[in-house]
């Protein structure tokens, strides 16, 4: 499934440069400022189309992690799942506003990178730190052994509560 999301991504944004082709110029804000920048200035068409399709996934994927919520043992983490999902989805929808809005191109470039290590950095927490809390803090009594024939041996934490532990 990922090579077909993927290739699509590819085709996305591969289609919009051909078709809405960026060009460099050069735009001075402020007419009585002496600071003029080199931008590129890629079309809104080329730009909203692979977000379009980032969003359609980040919608779908939060609309998934919500409808296996309440799955048993093994779907224990699409909650947090979802949390990621939806916490990408108010960062991207912050972000959209705030980045047309923005002034100065360097500002603009500053503000998605920002926006980028902050989408990364909340994914990681969420789909990582339950893992790193369960390997340190969760005794093996409390973990759930799965065997499977065609693989080793897998451990997963059982139900437990915080309050528990």
């Amino acid at each position: 499934m990922f090579p077909y999301l993927f290739s699509i991504q590819i085709a996305v944004s591969v289609s919009t440069t051909i078709i809405w082709p960026p060009e460099a110029k050069l735009r001075m804000k402020v007419p009585i400022e002496r600071h003029v920048e080199l931008f590129c200035d890629l079309p809104l068409e080329g730009f909203l189309a692979p977000v379009a399709y980032n969003l359609t996934l980040i919608i779908m994927s939060a609309a998934f992690g919500f409808l296996t919520r309440k799955l048993p043992e093994n779907f224990n983490e699409s909650w947090y799942i979802f949390i990621s999902v939806c916490t990408t989805t108010f960062l991207w929808l912050v972000f959209l506003p705030s980045y047309f809005s923005t002034f100065y191109a360097y500002h603009q470039a500053a503000l998605l990178a920002f926006c980028l290590l902050v989408n990364a950095v909340i994914t990681l927490l969420c789909l990582y730190v339950p893992k790193i809390f369960a390997v340190y803090f969760v005794g093996e009594e409390k973990m759930t052994f799965l065997f499977d024939e065609s693989s080793a041996s897998t451990a997963y934490p059982s139900n437990i509560e915080l309050s528990e532990i």
